[in-house]
């Protein structure tokens, strides 16, 4: 369904960020309340690893995120492994490396120029054997 804008430059170019942010609103609203705490409880019940990913552009604060969520988990009884899949960005290892070692949790690393989903993988089958 169309929609008349009043001028073809200003009015496209406010549509569309009008458009977008409602379309990525729609995708990154969760369908139903989400307790992360009783979803990971749930799944080390049964065994199970439960995978969080931080995403996001350079600087919005992915590893202090993943910080915090690591400690709330920890101080609710809860065991973390990190894994630094970021293997482009300089770096990206050694700052997870601090954040693990002030944190006190193990951090699962392959070092850089590796396939980040294959890293992914692996981290999430070492937790697997590895409790």
């Amino acid at each position: 369904e169309g929609e008349k804008l009043g001028s073809l430059t200003r009015g496209v170019s406010t549509a569309v960020r009008e458009a977008l942010e409602i379309a990525l609103e729609r995708i990154l609203t969760p369908k139903r309340s989400i307790n992360i705490l009783r979803e990971v409880k749930a799944s080390a019940e049964k065994g199970e690893p439960y995978s969080i990913v931080f995403i996001g552009v350079n600087g919005v604060g992915k590893s202090t995120s993943l910080s915090k969520v690591c400690y709330y988990l920890q101080n609710n009884g809860l065991k973390v492994l990190l894994c630094a899949c970021d293997t482009f960005r300089s770096g990206a290892v050694e700052q997870l490396k601090v954040h693990s070692r002030n944190l006190g949790c193990p951090l699962y690393e392959q070092g850089y120029a590796k396939d980040p989903a294959s890293v992914a993988m692996s981290g999430i089958k070492y937790a697997k054997d590895n409790g």
